[in-house]
Order: C-alpha cells, then structure tokens, then sequence
C-alpha cells in the first residue's frame, strides 16, 4: 500500500508556493479534521505537529492525479499540508485511514526525518536527474516511511481501508512492449513490502515477466529486501537504508558511482538531504 506524495513534493522540492484552490477548506483541530472526529491517538499527532511547525495544519480537500488519494507536505512558509481527493468526503472510515496515514508521514516530517533531493549536477542519460529521476527517490523514501510506522499502520487496521493492489498490475499490463525503468522496481518492491495477498503479488511478478522487466524484478526484489531486513527507528537508519536502496536502483556495470548525502542548507523548516554523487571516475557524476 503507498499513497504518493509525487505531486505535491515537486511543488515543494522546487520551493514553489502552494496556490490554494478554495475547494472545502476546514480549520483543523486536535479532534476534528477536514470535517470528521479524530480518535484520541490520532489527535495527538495533529497536536505535536502542530506544536513543533508553529503553525496549525491547513488541510483541504482537492483533486489528485495518477491514483493518488493523499497528498502531504511541509510548505516553504513552514506550515504542514494535507490535501485529500475529493472522492473521500462520502467514506469516513477510508477518509480517517487515509488522513492518519499523511500524519504519521508529518509527524516523521517534524521529527527530523529526511526528504531526499537530487543535486543538480547529477544527471542521467535523460537529463538532470532532479527533472526525470525526482519522483523516483520521493517514491523510495516513502516505501522506507512505511515500514517506520507500519506497525501503527497495521494496529490501526489503515492497510485494510486503503489497500491499493491492483495499481501496479493494470499499469504494467496497459505498458506490454515498453521498456521499463527505476519506478517499476519501486513498485514492484511496493507489491512486495505492502500488498496484502500473495496472489497480488505473484500477478504482478507474472505481468513483469511477460513484459521482459527482468531488472526491474531483480532490482525490486532486492530493494525489498534491504528495506525489509532493516530495523529502521532513527532518522539515521533511514538515511543508511535510503543509500543502500538507491545503490540498487541506480546500480552501473559500466560506472563505479556511489551516492553521498549532505545537509540542504537552504532548506530551514525541516531536514533535507542532497543526493550527490562520488565516483573515483572523472567523468562520474551520471547515473543510469
């Protein structure tokens, strides 16, 4: 299960402004939230991040793109965003799961966990990777975020209310023919770490077969596997976690080239690490 952050990242990644629609805008609070009773525990959450932004959560409804159902961030002015597709405001249960899910994804925000921006030197055979390749690392950090708060994800019963299997098949099979890419191993790792029933994930094993995604599988599977193996508690086992991941999905048998993360010094409401690139080659700096 993953409910991307892709959309509004690049917003906040290119340090743009969230221009607000007006589409039912709700004054949040510690027990109500964009119109709904929250439980005790998940009130908590608004109430710490709120306290540690300064500033209460603006949260509305609006509509998202490529399945997305949620959308989370911390804008440039420092205030928390929550924006949910407007298919929700009728189904209070999966509307209470999936507003839980982008605070526990706010939560870590304020606790100094870190987002992941490319540099802007390195690139790929496609261009700056920041400009093709962005989604790619948003997508693996939340795939490590997930698996932080996945035992409240599972107490919780989120995983039952917004299961998302299915995606990933259609999207694969509707692709037969193409070449695949860095997001079909993320989202076959994402089938792996998260789908609920085998089945779902033998299907999806079976379409990326039949469509020759043979790294993607492979790249995958290992993704997966580190990110399941770890114990992931501290903002600094998600940085480990996160290179060990992107080595894999950017690996090179033509390029020794490794990955470093600084701090992003013009980032000053949450933390922020730059993905650069180390290679004892000249020439490195290009990824694949």
């Amino acid at each position: 299960m993953v409910i991307n952050h892709k959309r509004t990242i690049v917003l906040l990644l290119f340090g743009l402004s969230l221009a607000v629609s007006g589409i039912d805008i709700y004054s949040q609070t510690a027990d109500k939230f964009l119109g709904i009773k929250l439980r005790p525990e998940i009130g908590a959450i608004v109430k710490e991040v709120e306290a540690k932004t300064g500033a209460g959560i603006h949260a509305e409804f609006i509509a998202q793109t490529d399945h997305l159902l949620a959308s989370s961030f911390i804008d440039d002015n420092g205030v928390a965003i929550v924006l949910v597709d407007l298919s929700l405001r009728g189904d209070l249960k999966k509307l209470e799961a999936v507003i839980t899910h982008e605070l526990l994804h706010l939560r870590l925000r304020v606790n100094n966990y870190p987002t992941f921006i490319f540099s802007q030197n390195v690139r790929t055979a496609r261009g700056r990777a920041i400009d093709v390749e962005q989604d790619n690392i948003n997508d693996l950090k939340d795939l490590i975020e997930h698996r932080v708060f996945r035992a409240e994800m599972e107490r919780y019963g989120l995983y039952d209310l917004i299961d998302l299997a299915g995606d990933t098949a259609a999207d694969a099979r509707n692709r037969h023919g193409q070449l695949d890419g860095q997001a079909d191993a993320i989202n076959y790792a994402r089938a792996v770490l998260e789908y609920k029933k085998p089945q779902d994930i033998r299907l999806v094993r079976q379409i990326y077969e039949a469509n020759g995604w043979t790294r993607s599988l492979e790249t995958g599977a290992a993704i997966s596997d580190i990110i399941s193996r770890a114990s992931i508690q501290t903002p600094k086992d998600v940085e480990s976690v996160f290179l060990n991941c992107i080595l894999k999905l950017y690996s090179s048998p033509k390029r020794s080239v490794t990955f470093k993360l600084t701090p992003d010094a013009s980032n000053k409401h949450f933390r922020r690490l730059v993905v650069r690139t180390a290679s004892p080659d000249p020439k490195g700096g290009k990824v694949n």
